[in-house]
């Protein structure tokens, strides 16, 4: 028994992060974040402002007055921080709004950014792969868990027999084997995907990254973080709000409207974070029953070990007998 647990103990050990985990993830999310704002800048210049709006942008340091109407005073452009763009030009609507690309975008680039960071990483090996630790670990606890409840006991073998037996199972089966497992299928199916996603080539992997990460979202972030995800909403919704507010009482000026696409960049991209959350977490039925079976293999546990002061007193003469 002790050589099993030794041997589960090291198991597990080796899905801790490490440091070179986080140092590549932060690097490849720096790196797809340069690429993503290089190339929205260009698109924002040129087909939304000088093709949609009949613009046109000043942002190479050209020295440009405050409003179209007044010369003075004026004020040096920049590509990444300070844009005047010109609208309807030739028109009665034209007019000169000044545009912070990098206040407005860093929100969406950011959150679009760290999804592809995800996305990328969790094909990298274990050992450099932050997000690829983080399926690996919750596939093996899944597995775990499960075959503790079929069979009684945790696999000897890493569950090898186990996970062949649902790579193999077609459709039907896997109704059937859900059925006997006590089992929602949708879970089982979830397995099965991301089962075959991890047996598969690093290109398959990386055309159906998504599979992984769904993956990892029904079986623990949507657990762990749905409630920090609604509080994030809630906060983007006031942010948003008093910000429009402001527009609205003349504080936001309407020629700068970069705060306000900060403000909409923000609720944008938590409403976004939480739709996936709604979609990738289980019905509330599914969720009840499985708080029950945890409460039913806590109240087992119990059972086995007798009660919190038993298990106490215990713990203090095992701790006693090693001084």
């Amino acid at each position: 028994m002790n050589t099993e647990n030794a041997a589960r103990r090291s198991y597990y050990n080796l899905f801790k992060h490490n440091i070179l985990q986080y140092l590549i993830f932060a690097a490849s999310f720096a790196v797809i974040a340069v690429v993503v704002f290089e190339t929205l800048l260009p698109f924002l210049q040129t087909v939304m402002v000088e093709e949609y709006l009949k613009g046109k942008v000043y942002n190479r340091g050209e020295e440009v007055a405050f409003t179209k109407e007044l010369s003075q005073p004026a004020f040096a452009t920049r590509y990444y921080t300070r844009w005047a763009i010109d609208i309807y030009i030739g028109t009665p609507q034209e007019a000169r709004y000044w545009f912070n690309p990098f206040l407005s975008l860093f929100l969406p680039t950011t959150l679009f950014s760290f999804l592809l960071a995800l996305m990328l990483t969790s094909n990298f090996p274990v050992k450099t792969g932050l997000m690829r630790q983080k399926i690996e670990r919750e596939v093996m606890n899944v597995l775990d868990s499960w075959h503790f409840n079929i069979f009684g006991t945790y696999s000897d073998d890493d569950n090898k027999e186990f996970c062949n037996r649902i790579l193999q199972a077609d459709t039907k089966e896997l109704l059937d084997l859900a059925e006997d497992w006590n089992i929602f299928s949708e879970d089982l199916q979830y397995l099965q995907k991301v089962l075959i996603w991890r047996e598969s080539n690093f290109i398959f992997r990386m055309f159906n990254s998504w599979t992984s990460l769904k993956f990892y979202l029904r079986f623990y972030f949507t657990d762990k973080y749905s409630n920090v995800v609604l509080g994030l909403v809630y906060i983007g919704a006031a942010v948003l709000i008093i910000i429009i507010g402001m527009r609205g009482l003349k504080f936001i000026p309407s020629t700068e409207p970069s705060l306000v696409f900060f403000a909409l960049g923000l609720e944008f991209s938590v409403l976004l974070t939480y739709a996936f959350t709604v979609m990738y977490s289980r019905a509330d039925g599914e969720s009840s029953t499985v708080h029950r079976n945890v409460q039913e293999q806590s109240s087992l546990l119990s059972d086995d070990f007798g009660n919190s002061k038993e298990v106490e007193n215990l713990l203090r003469a095992f701790l006693s007998s090693r001084k």
